[in-house]
């Protein structure tokens, strides 16, 4: 007899638009649980991420009820996972643990039970993590056979679970089949039958392990039509229902308390397959899914697919800055609280409870925080889609702001006592104005953060001392969440027709090529280097606007992404001074660069001085000059920003021409954030979003001309290849002569409306 383990996992990220998730729930979650439950003797082991299961909590609380008693008749089991569904290896080990048991305080709440199991993100497995899932609570985990294989198993030994351990920490390890996950659903139910077959001969009391996604149950492009309408669904459980005694669904508990170990294993560090292939540089991507796809159609490919690998998944930060960066605010915000929870050992109540519920806890925004989907990039949008990345920095920034109010509140009950003994000498609230300069990114260089009682600011020396981080705090935004048009390995296949399905299947998400709009193909243009603000820039007086949106354009100095020097910054009581300079080259002249920040609450002051030394040096050691029409430049400083909005209606640029120069033939209502153009003579700028309700102004001491463009990327979906906006690219820019100093000043605000 054939054991079955049918597992479900159900994810949605944090973010998550509201009728993205009412969809799924429409088209996957609700039909296929109705589905099952017909069937009593099909058994699920099942998973529930922690931010869907709340949506469904809050939104439908008939579909927990079902579930429930699919629970109370022994038909489900619910294994858990880390709450909000983070990779686990690159979040502390603290928050590894709290996670975990988070979700299974939350299924022993909800259930009666508590889970034995649990669903690995994204099934990314690194050696070390045996001994936190222990410490967790946590029996037994599931990840792919394809770990196994690369351990140096055969797939014919992979028909039930293993044990691995670290540092003498035990864990059982059930592989997940990839074939089934490529057959079930979008092949026929009796390829699912043969495959069955085929595994009820590799031992005593074997199992067929299935263990992914639910939303391939209707909501992949496609599988709607196919599993119910076609009734693939039905098909299939009645063939398993009325197999005779040949297919014996189970759960992994019950598998684990009636069978023993094949073995002892030690997975390498992988993932699923695919996840090879999406983790490797451009170039390296589009090769190795060729190579994998000629070995394939060999006919000895399967003995040499065995010991095929691709990348690792940390390299998504290597591949992503963006994602780097947003990995390291992660850190340093749980860093922050693990060392405030530390302090609070004492007992005394408040942030260092991570048990739900808890929704003022800045744990509870630390772990959503965590949620993996806008750290990497596949065959799903995650780091392409903003409103994701944009709810991870949203959490952080909250988890700060909590943390900030906490500590406030603990001195002041302090001051508070103090000044009941009758103490002369009163502690100070906490101030939220600070200046801190640390490598926050990793890269060995430092940047600097200075944050006031608005903002957070992040500078970064090292990159042209640009601004890589900025956020405004009362409306928990980073407005520098922008998103740099990188080349990707599957950017070959954009010009390709969408293929049509196959007559009695559906496509695997892994097979679609189709694009949801014409002419993409005239959007693959890439940037040189990751997007930042306070960028500059020296261009030819003739350079164009379309040149520099596709990146085609001629850089004439060094200073753009060069390393400029931190000359002063002075902390004066609750505002910052930073003067960032660099001496470089711009066309054979020396030219020294230096800008002059001042923060305040709100506020940015920026003062720039462009010099040329030559030129400004004693007679005796001045260089030949140049023609004066080789000294004609054009000086730009380049700003990166994008408000919650994005390009919807919502958003505009709120533009004051000088002397009524303005873009002929456009309304000021036309000039959305997804609009292009040059715009010349304007001393202010407005970029406003009426939906969050903020502005963000700049305001010159002189005319100032800008281009404006939107960034937009080509990526892949669960709906085909899309183009999406990243945010919109300014460039403030003057014509200067290379012989006389130039001098421009302007204001920062951010503000609520």
């Amino acid at each position: 007899m054939l054991n079955f383990i049918f597992c479900i996992h159900n994810h949605q990220p944090v973010g998550n638009f509201e009728d993205v998730m009412e969809e799924s729930y429409r088209n996957a979650y609700l039909p296929f649980l109705k589905a099952v439950s017909k069937y009593p003797s099909i058994k699920l082991s099942f998973h529930i991420t922690g931010y869907l299961l709340d949506w469904l909590l809050e939104n439908h609380k008939e579909y927990i009820e079902t579930l429930r008693e699919m629970i109370k008749r022994g038909q489900v089991e619910m294994i858990g996972g880390g709450y909000y569904e983070p990779i686990l290896t690159v979040i502390p080990p603290q928050d590894r643990v709290g996670q975990i048991r988070m979700m299974s305080d939350r299924l022993e709440e909800l259930f009666g039970k508590r889970a034995r199991g649990m669903w690995l993100a994204e099934r990314i497995w690194e050696p070390h993590l045996p001994i936190y899932l222990k410490e967790a609570g946590m029996e037994y985990v599931v990840v792919d056979d394809y770990h196994f294989v690369k351990a140096g198993l055969k797939k014919e030994a992979l028909a039930g679970y293993y044990v691995t351990e670290d540092l003498g920490g035990a864990l059982k390890v059930f592989p997940g089949s990839e074939r089934l996950r490529y057959i079930i659903p979008f092949q026929t139910v009796d390829r699912f039958v043969e495959n069955a077959r085929w595994v009820e001969t590799l031992g005593s009391n074997p199992a067929a392990i299935f263990a992914d996604d639910g939303e391939k149950f209707g909501t992949w492009p496609g599988t709607h039509q196919w599993v119910y309408k076609e009734e693939w669904l039905q098909k299939f459980l009645e063939a398993i229902a009325g197999s005779r005694g040949f297919i014996k669904p189970v759960t992994f508990s019950e598998y684990l308390d009636n069978n023993e170990p094949l073995g002892r294993v030690y997975l390498p560090t992988t993932s699923y397959m695919e996840m090879g292939e999406w983790a490797l540089p451009a170039e390296a991507s589009e090769r190795y899914t060729s190579l994998v796809n000629d070995v394939k159609a060999w006919p000895d490919g399967e003995r040499l697919l065995r010991f095929m690998q691709g990348g690792f998944w940390r390299n998504f930060f290597a591949k992503y800055p963006e994602a780097n960066w947003m990995h390291k605010r992660m850190l340093l915000v749980s860093k922050e609280l693990s060392k405030e929870s530390e302090n609070r050992r004492n007992g005394e109540t408040g942030i260092n409870s991570p048990i739900l519920p808890f929704p003022d806890s800045p744990f509870h925004h630390l772990y959503q925080a965590q949620c993996n989907d806008a750290y990497w990039h596949g065959i799903f949008g995650g780091l392409y889609l903003p409103h994701l990345r944009r709810a991870v920095y949203e959490n952080l920034i909250k988890a700060e702001n909590v943390l900030e109010e906490a500590r406030s509140q603990k001195l002041e009950v302090r001051s508070q006592i103090q000044e009941a003994r009758n103490k002369s000498c009163l502690l100070p609230l906490a101030s939220c104005f600070s200046c801190e300069e640390a490598d926050f990114d990793a890269d060995t260089f430092n940047e600097i953060l200075v944050r006031t009682q608005d903002l957070n600011i992040f500078f970064s020396p090292h990159k042209g001392g640009s601004i890589v981080e900025l956020d405004y705090r009362s409306k928990n935004v980073n407005l520098s969440n922008t998103l740099s048009r990188w080349e990707e390995g599957y950017h070959y296949k954009v010009k390709l027709q969408g293929e049509k399905q196959g007559a009695g299947e559906t496509k695997s998400i892994h097979d679609l090529t189709a694009s949801k709009e014409e002419g993409l193909e005239n959007y693959l243009f890439f940037d040189r280097q990751q997007r930042a603000s306070l960028a500059d820039h020296f261009l030819k007086k003739q350079e164009t606007l379309d040149a520099f949106r596709k990146s085609e354009y001629e850089e004439m100095g060094d200073f753009f992404n060069g390393s400029y020097k931190k000359r002063s910054a002075i902390s004066a009581q609750q505002s910052a001074e930073l003067i960032l300079s660099k001496v470089g080259k711009v066309k054979s002249q020396s030219i020294l660069v230096e800008k002059k920040i001042t923060v305040k609450d709100n506020e940015i002051d920026v003062k720039y001085r462009v010099e040329n030394l030559v030129l400004n040096s004693a007679p005796a050691l001045r260089a030949p000059i140049a023609p004066n029409s080789e000294l004609s430049l054009r000086f730009g400083i380049e700003f990166n920003l994008i408000l919650p909005c994005c390009d919807g209606t919502a958003g505009f640029y709120d533009i004051q021409p000088s002397q009524h120069h303005f873009e002929k033939g456009v309304a000021r209502g036309d000039l959305g954030f997804g609009s292009s153009g040059e715009v010349a003579c304007i001393k202010q700028l407005g970029l406003v979003d009426k939906w969050t309700q903020m502005r963000v102004s700049f305001n010159f001491d002189k005319d100032t001309s800008f281009w404006r463009f939107p960034i937009e990327t080509v990526s892949i979906s669960e709906a085909g290849f899309e183009r999406i906006f990243q945010g919109a690219c300014i460039l403030f820019f003057w014509d200067i002569a290379m012989g006389q100093s130039f001098e421009v000043g302007f204001k920062i605000k951010v503000e609520s409306i």
